[in-house]
């Protein structure tokens, strides 16, 4: 029966997809990724008393992983639970969430997801439950529970084992409610604040045909995933080690241009000067200067002659850097060094830059390259082939967030189809078969065969036979269909 002193439980989140038993009661059941119907027939069928009037289980719910944060806060909100009875499949770990917060808490991490408070107006970063990968915000904490619930995990019962049945009803039949008093504690959940997008910082690879494009491409890129770091100059949003690989490097319109916000003059200065051997008065380098001149010798016309006699020469390399005067140097060159390669009578090259800005800096260096490249190309008789750039901490000044926002903003509108490098796919079904050939050009190179499309996926994912995202999730759309077509007796045509 209710006792009228006891405290009801009450959910603050997710209400509606909690299955209230007896909300006097003292006791919750989470069932993990197990449906909390299919576990309260189980728990009926062995005896156990789910009876609204005089069952001691208070309420049963689930724990996929990404509501553990709101689990915790209806948690603290009915101080009264004093057991958890974990049941269920586990099929993503959740289990754990639960018990490591409470074993072994929280930690802070680097970067990561920001939150704001929207009664408060305060920021707080995001923690991560020790030995897992749950991210979560920092205003829950082990400390906050006056008693901490005892938690009890009994595997099996969703696969009818007799045993754990019996298990679990003798726990359910022996449990005394702990009686515990305690102030419930309301804690609001924050919004995302997202200044950063999750990503791996150091792994970031963007392919274009021209420069410009390109570099929308590359302050999309960092507006969106850069870090906030703190340099000497200041706050930057910053990423590292990005490859910016350029397919077509051409001069472009002025009017291309201006339209990124840059002077088509200044951009004509800037491809002479790197050529130039000259170090003015008022500068400490150039890169001209150190290509050409700075260690007593031009490399740009040794590469020439190396390159002349020996096309398929893979020592046609130039640094800039000067370990003796740069290493502690006041005024030290970014772009530290070139790599030339002949392939098929195409000159490629290659740059690493040590730093870079990326709203200002970025495409007039690559103008600059496409001049180096331009020289060697005329002085060797070969076709210019792509530029690919380096930068090994690539960044945003705050000063020019208005201008790179314009960018990210029109290239989020932008829907790019692009052909996969990889090659392309042709799906037929044969029999109850899925059938995937695989294709460059007008060869097959590859073929796949399953009646289940997880197999399919996992061999063209062992393969690294896509490489385009979009293609990716166009392939899986299309196996999920020709499965279907294959169950239900109708044949399958592959989307174009």
């Amino acid at each position: 029966m209710c006792d009228e002193h006891s405290m009801r439980f009450k959910a603050i989140f997710f209400g509606n997809k909690l299955k209230i038993v007896n909300p006097y009661a003292t006791l919750g059941i989470v069932t993990l990724w197990s449906e909390t119907d299919f576990i309260a027939r189980r728990l009926k069928k062995n005896g156990v008393d789910l009876d609204p009037e005089k069952s001691k289980v208070a309420v049963i719910g689930n724990l996929y992983g990404e509501g553990f944060k709101y689990l915790l806060r209806n948690l603290l909100y009915n101080p009264q639970i004093d057991t958890l009875l974990v049941l269920g499949n586990d099929r993503s770990g959740s289990y754990r969430y639960l018990s490591n917060f409470f074993s072994n808490g929280t930690e802070r991490i680097d970067g990561g997801l920001i939150y704001k408070c929207s009664s408060e107006g305060r920021e707080v970063r995001a923690v991560r439950v020790k030995g897992t990968d749950y991210l979560m915000d920092s205003l829950v904490s082990p400390e906050m529970f006056s008693r901490i619930p005892e938690i009890v995990r009994i595997e099996g019962i969703e696969k009818s084992d007799p045993e754990t049945a019996e298990e679990v009803s003798g726990l359910l039949k022996n449990y005394r409610s702990k009686q515990w008093a305690g102030e419930r504690i309301l804690v609001e959940i924050p919004d995302v604040l997202v200044e950063t997008y999750p990503s791996n910082l150091r792994a970031h690879t963007i392919v274009e045909e021209t420069p410009a494009r390109a570099w929308k491409y590359l302050v999309h890129r960092v507006f969106r995933f850069g870090r906030k770091v703190l340099i000497k100059k200041g706050e930057r949003t910053e990423l590292q080690n990005v490859k910016v690989v350029i397919e077509k490097p051409r001069f472009e319109d002025e009017s291309v241009i201006r339209a990124c916000g840059f002077d088509p003059e200044s951009f004509s200065k800037y491809q002479k000067e790197i050529l130039s051997a000259e170090l003015p008065a008022d500068r400490s380098y150039t890169y001209g200067h150190r290509i050409r001149a700075y260690f007593g010798t031009d490399c740009l016309d040794i590469v020439v002659a190396d390159m002349v006699n020996s096309p398929d020469d893979r020592s046609c390399y130039i640094s800039t850097w000067d370990n003796t005067a740069d290493i502690r140097g006041e005024s030290r060159p970014c772009l530290v060094s070139l790599f030339f390669r002949n392939i098929d009578n195409c000159l490629h090259l290659s740059s690493t830059f040590r730093t870079h800005n990326t709203s200002n800096a970025w495409l007039e260096n690559v103008y600059g390259l496409m001049a180096i490249q331009q020289y060697v190309c005329k002085n060797t008789g070969t076709e210019p082939g792509s530029i690919t750039v380096i930068s090994h901490s690539v960044s945003l000044d705050p000063q020019y967030l208005d201008k790179a926002k314009i960018v990210y903003d029109k290239v989020a509108r932008t829907n790019v189809m692009r052909q996969d490098p990889n090659g392309y796919f042709l799906i037929t079904t044969e029999s109850n078969e899925i059938v995937v050939k695989h294709y460059y050009g007008s060869e097959k190179i590859g073929e796949y065969r399953s009646e289940k499309p997880v197999k399919i996926q996992l061999m063209i994912y062992r393969d690294c036979a896509i490489s385009d995202i979009n293609h990716a999730i166009y392939i899986g759309r299309q196996l999920e269909k020709a499965y279907h077509c294959i169950q239900e007796s109708r044949p399958y045509i592959q989307e174009d």
